[in-house]
Formats: structure tokens, sequence, C-alpha cells
């Protein structure tokens, strides 16, 4: 069955967390899905095999190391302006990595910034290059941006359907991701052709209803590889809600 959190839900779980050797200032996470990072620390081991996301505000003229994980992840800039390796990033980015594939640094500039991280696996935390270079696979490294992403105004979903934007086209793989734009109070299928591994409903603008709740901006929906299509209804000022797709976890050397 899906798992719907609301951003106002995921708020409760909040913290402060200091990880010295990746950031050198302290930060908030707030946990939406699963268990955190925890390198070295306790794990309920059932929440391990739950999918893992949680919504990072890194602070202000602070820098992320250039890092890699062990799981394939996504991330969503949502708030801020940042540097994302060598690329300046203002505003909504979608950036797509897989496994054993460094990325970042990921810089700060003086608004902060978050962004939503989103796992399909449990992960147990950032791997810093070039420390653990004598860490990474030898197998195909994959990134994927997305910026320039057009977000419509309440004023123009009025006006719509439902549409469809293909912002990362799908692969072979089942790795994709779609932007769903739609109408106040619209129904519509929140999918892609093929069902990956995996996908996170993550809602960007106005809200859905899913299940008897209704979603908010920053809110996620999580269906498995093995579940039916999520349908969800626009709120009354309608939605921009993006779906994004997982390829399986890499194989073995």
């Amino acid at each position: 069955m899906p798992v719907a959190v609301t951003a106002r839900q995921a708020n409760e779980s909040r913290q402060g967390n200091t990880f010295p050797e990746v950031i050198e200032k302290p930060f908030y996470r707030s946990l939406y899905f699963g268990s955190p990072p925890a390198r070295g620390g306790k794990v309920q081991e059932d929440k391990k095999v739950l999918p893992q996301a949680y919504l990072i505000e890194q602070p202000e003229d602070s820098v992320v190391q250039a890092h890699f994980h062990d799981t394939n992840q996504y991330q969503v800039f949502v708030y801020g302006g940042e540097v994302f390796g060598k690329k300046p990033v203002n505003g909504l980015m979608v950036h797509y990595a897989k496994a054993h594939t460094p990325y970042g640094p990921i810089v700060a500039g003086p608004k902060g910034a978050h962004y939503m991280t989103l796992r399909n696996n449990w992960d147990s935390g950032a791997k810093i290059m070039p420390e653990n270079r004598d860490k990474l696979r030898r197998i195909k490294r994959v990134h994927r941006v997305v910026e320039d992403i057009d977000i419509p105004d309440a004023e123009a979903l009025r006006h719509l359907d439902v549409r469809t934007i293909e912002l990362i086209p799908l692969e072979d793989d089942g790795l994709g991701t779609c932007q769903f734009d739609i109408g106040p109070g619209r129904e519509c299928t929140v999918a892609m052709a093929s069902p990956g591994a995996g996908a996170y409903a993550l809602v960007i603008a106005g809200s859905v209803m899913f299940d008897g709740g209704e979603y908010e901006p920053n809110s996620l929906i999580y269906r498995g590889a093995d579940e039916d299509p999520l349908e969800v209804t626009a709120g009354e000022d309608g939605a921009s809600v993006f779906l994004l797709q997982f390829p399986p976890e890499p194989d073995g050397e």
C-alpha cells in the first residue's frame, strides 16, 4: 500500500543535526519515511526495509562536501540559492544520482538551501570524496539534472485539465521523472508507462487529495514497484506534482 506523509507531519520530526565530516555547520532534517542515515548508530531493522526520505535545511554560507551514496537517489531543491558542483542553482531543480556516483559539493548562499532527499532503499550516509574513493564500485556513473522548471501559478492551473511534462524522459531501466499540472478538482493518474522500481509523488504547488487526506507542497506519497499507479485529485487551487521514478539498484561489480 502506498505511504503518504504531509509536509506538516514531517515538520513534527524536524531536528538539528551535526555531521562535521560532511558539513561544517549544524543543519535541520525533517524525516518523512524510514530511518535516517546512521553510520555506526542504531537503526530499527523494520524501518530499513522502507524507503528513505527527508528534507534537508542546509544553513546559509555552508558547504556539503562532494560525496556519493550506496543507493540510487533523487534530490529536489525547493528553496534558496546555491552552487551544485559547478552549476549555479536558484530555485527549483531536480537531481538524480545513481548509486556510487559522486556529486557536489553543494554550496549554500545567504538564504541557505533546502532540498528533498529521496531514496527507495535505506542508505547509511554520505561517503566523502576523495577519502572514500576506494569504496566506489566499478559501475557506470549516472547523473541527471533538470533546471529551469516552469511551475504554473493558481491562475494558470485554473484553466488546465491535466498537463504532463517529461522532465527526465523514461529510460529503458525505468528511470524517469514527470511533472503533472492538474486543474482544480481534476482527477489524475500519476504514473509513467512502466512502473520502474518504485516512485515518489512530490507535491510542488497547490494540493492533492489522496486516500482521504489533503497533501500540501513538499508532501510525499511513495508507491512501491508492485503497487498500482497513484490516483489523486487536485485541490481547489489545482496542483503541480512531480513523479520521481527509480530504476533498480545496480548489480555487483
